[in-house]
């Protein structure tokens, strides 16, 4: 799991998301599709729902940046 879901003991706040941070959750979020696919082809879905919770976790949260970043730039 990615250090942005969890709180900054020195803020309290949730870690911001820089580019290393970034393009972590990608990398991740390509090894999670790798592991969904493997899984859905042997056919065991037991903890299919947990990665792709987890995608989506992560989708969301970049989309969220995306879409800050791009209302700062305007």
């Amino acid at each position: 799991m990615s250090k942005i879901f969890l709180i900054d003991p020195e803020t309290g706040n949730n870690y911001q998301g820089d580019e290393q941070t970034v393009t972590n959750l990608l990398r991740e979020n390509a090894a999670l599709i790798r592991t969904i696919k493997e899984l859905q082809n042997e056919g065991n879905n037991d903890n299919l729902f947990d990665y792709m919770k987890q995608l989506h976790r992560n989708i969301l949260w970049l989309s969220l940046l995306a879409d800050g970043t791009s209302i700062k730039n305007k």
